[in-house]
């Protein structure tokens, strides 16, 4: 049986547009034997993608949608059909011709797997969970394990002792209550260390981050890769000189074909690496000098020999939100100022990101305070109004260069990212937080209720209202994507990753021709569902009022 880094397979066709799932086949357990049956070679597949992408040449477009953590085979597949079914009734007529959809699998995994199958079928799960949760603990280091049974059997003493003290009074009652104690005390410390290895251990939150970097990232780079190879066999000459000199010219830029990303929570992180890695380091423009502050370097947004990064759509990303701080812990800024256009999804109410995962994530990030660790899903908009708030009353652009910018972000109360900035110290004009359009939907509502939180109008959370997200059944990592009733969420997320800013302008009134009236009425949309909205200078500069030249990333 021949084995296969991928696994290919159509999507259900739902489009003039064609859809793909590939899937890494690396397994969950290093132990794991590779059982990956598929109907037809991934090789035929990417040659079939190939084919497509070269007959539509000039309006090839590409979206890869990546899920995140915690997810199995079967919920990823499901969201990428979903995805391409909103896709299709709602922006079918505007996606180009050459129109792909990739959701890209990556091997992650699913802790606790609650179906909707009954009480009887979701006992079995709990079962396997628990009989896996046992699998976890043998699993630890030895050490660890010993160190878990010493500590039971300390408590089993100082129990015991405590029978003896107060039933037999053998002796001083008070000797044996100190030394119960201090048997108590200790074995309380060994287990709750031993509690706390454990459940970080079948979390499986660090075994994903290791997946997504290990197989995630490197299976997307060598798709990419493989089609990239195949779309140059494909070009004109015969000779593979030729054809990789044919698409160096800079005439061929417009033949490229786009690569757009959605990105969800751990999915970010795939994304922004796979970017890191496609990226030509020898590219001259990318040279600079080796000063921190140097910003002479302007990488292009071509990779590879066929592809231009287009569209680049965040939605609460499990990745620190140093990246959108210029500084030299920002391993993400050059990449991320090569996409075309940059969107982030986020809200304060996400509390896998502001508890769980900024916990997690406190044993290994490099950072002293818990400021450092915060994630960028967790970056909201602060403002007294909803909508674009750097927009008037008129429909007229508010000018919020350099700080200016950063003092409407904040990572929480009394922490706007202009001051996390000048904590790393890198002082400029420009920043690359300037690059993305923020969607802030802490207070988004949908038919009367909070989509990815209580939406309660605060300027910022208290700890009570944490708390009661916490206890409550909102989904404020997911819900952008996942709610029934989140209908504006999802326009916005795949309109603008499909089509792009101008485009979505223009299907709010088919009739209407001003751009400026256009934008403004997108502003009304996204303040009567309560979602703020911080637009970039350059989605204003080169979507409404068409200044092309106003894509200039000189200085970010």
């Amino acid at each position: 049986m021949t084995r296969h880094l991928l696994a290919i397979e159509r999507l259900r066709q739902q489009g003039k547009f064609l859809g793909y799932l590939v899937s890494s086949t690396a397994p969950i357990n290093v132990e794991d034997q590779l059982e990956v049956t598929v109907e037809k070679s991934p090789d035929d597949l990417i040659l079939e993608i190939a084919e497509y992408l070269k007959k539509q040449e000039g309006r090839a477009e590409i979206l890869v949608l990546i899920h995140g953590y915690n997810s199995d085979k079967s919920g990823a597949e499901w969201w990428y059909n979903s995805a391409c079914e909103y896709i299709a009734q709602n922006f079918d007529q505007q996606v180009s011709d050459g129109f792909v959809v990739i959701g890209f699998r990556w091997p992650s995994e699913k802790v606790l797997q609650i179906s909707g199958g009954g009480i009887g079928a979701n006992l079995k799960n709990v079962q396997q969970f628990l009989s896996d949760s046992l699998k976890s603990f043998q699993a630890l280091p030895k050490p660890l394990a010993i160190a878990g049974k010493a500590g039971l059997v300390i408590a089993v003493l100082s129990t015991l002792l405590y029978i003896l003290t107060t039933i037999l009074k053998i002796i001083s009652s008070i000797v044996l209550s100190v030394v119960s104690s201090i048997f108590f005390n200790v074995a309380l410390i060994i287990l709750t260390f031993i509690l706390t290895v454990f459940v970080l251990r079948i979390s499986g939150y660090f075994r994903d981050t290791y997946r997504a970097a290990t197989y995630g990232v490197s299976d997307l780079v060598e798709f990419i890769r493989q089609l990239d190879n195949q779309l140059v066999e494909r070009s004109p000459s015969e000779n593979r000189q030729q054809n990789e000199e044919f698409w160096e010219k800079p005439e061929n830029n417009d033949r490229r074909i786009r690569l757009h990303f959605i990105g969800h929570s751990m999915g970010a992180y795939v994304v922004t690496n796979t970017v890191r890695i496609l990226s030509d380091v020898f590219d001259r423009s990318s040279i600079g000098k080796l000063d921190v502050e140097n910003r002479k370097k302007l990488p292009s947004s071509n990779i590879g020999n066929v592809f231009r990064l287009g569209r680049l759509v965040l939605v609460a990303p499990d990745i620190p939100a140093e990246a959108v701080i210029t500084g030299r812990g920002n391993p993400l800024r050059s990449s991320l100022r090569r996409f075309d256009e940059a969107y982030l999804f986020s809200n304060e109410g996400d509390m896998v990101l502001k508890l769980a995962s900024t916990a997690a994530n406190s044993f290994s990030f490099p950072a002293s305070t818990r400021d450092g660790g915060y994630r960028l899903g967790n970056v909201v908009v602060r403002s007294q109004s909803s909508g674009i708030i750097n927009l008037d009353e008129q429909g007229q652009f508010i000018s919020l260069p350099g700080k200016a910018f950063l003092e409407r972000l904040s990572i929480r109360d009394g922490l706007p990212l202009s001051i996390r900035q000048q904590d790393i110290g890198l002082e400029d004009d420009r920043f690359i937080a300037e690059l993305f359009t923020y969607f802030d939907c802490t207070d988004y509502q949908e038919n009367g209720k909070g989509i990815v939180s209580k939406a309660l109008g605060k300027p910022f959370l208290s700890f009570w209202d944490y708390f009661r997200l916490s206890t409550s059944n909102i989904d404020g990592h997911g819900g952008y994507l996942f709610h029934g009733d989140a209908d504006l969420t999802r326009r916005l997320i795949y309109g603008l990753s499909c089509i792009g800013f101008e485009n979505l302008l223009k299907t709010i009134d088919s009739t209407e021709s001003d751009k400026i009236k256009l934008l403004q009425a997108f502003s009304d949309k996204c303040k009567t569902k309560g979602i703020q909205v911080l637009l970039a200078s350059e989605r204003y500069q080169v979507d409404v009022l068409g200044n092309r030249r106003g894509r200039d990333r000189t200085g970010y």
